[in-house]
């Protein structure tokens, strides 16, 4: 094999082991809110947004060899991810980067809600599959309040309805 061979193998592990590294993710924690300095991304383009978080909910089961779902091995947590998460340093309030949070908390939310539906579920020998389908219910759920959130809230920009959705979340966040 010539040398030139060599590269273009070594290129080609690079790239390979490069789309099987986790971005890095910051777990949901009560007493932990999130710092500017969680904000790696690059701001996208020209737009008029200041910021953006990017969350989600992780989930991880373990299903028997008949398809079952173990309740008790089954995992839901709302991530935070920094790389995709950005800001326009000139525009950071401590009010933006609480609605920043609040979007973070949203995801908390329904990854509360994800294990609550997944909990209460009498899964059958198709597990994977229901378990999928109620995530995907769950996770259109999320983004609606996010978007529901902006709206309403025009971005931060609406102070009195940003102050209601915050209490709000903050109710929701209350262990039940």
């Amino acid at each position: 094999m010539s040398t030139r061979h060599y590269k273009v193998l070594g290129i080609a592990l690079v790239i390979l082991c490069s789309f099987t590294v986790a971005p890095e993710r910051i777990a949901w924690q009560p007493n932990k809110t999130l710092s500017w300095a969680d904000f790696k991304g690059s701001p996208n383009g020209d737009g008029s947004f200041v910021a953006s978080t990017s969350s989600g909910m992780s989930q991880s089961y373990v299903i028997d060899g008949k398809g079952m779902l173990d309740k008790n091995e089954t995992y839901v947590v709302a991530h935070f991810y920094p790389e995709y998460s950005w800001y326009r340093e000139k525009d950071t309030t401590a009010r933006l980067l609480k609605h920043e949070q609040t979007h973070f908390d949203i995801t908390e939310i329904h990854a509360r809600l994800l294990n609550t539906r997944i909990q209460s579920y009498n899964f059958t020998s198709n597990s994977k599959s229901e378990v999928k389908a109620l995530y995907e219910e769950v996770e259109k759920q999320r983004r609606a309040m996010q978007r529901t959130f902006d709206e309403e809230t025009n971005h931060s920009i609406n102070r009195e309805v940003e102050k209601k959705w915050e209490e709000k979340i903050a109710r929701l966040l209350l262990p039940q």
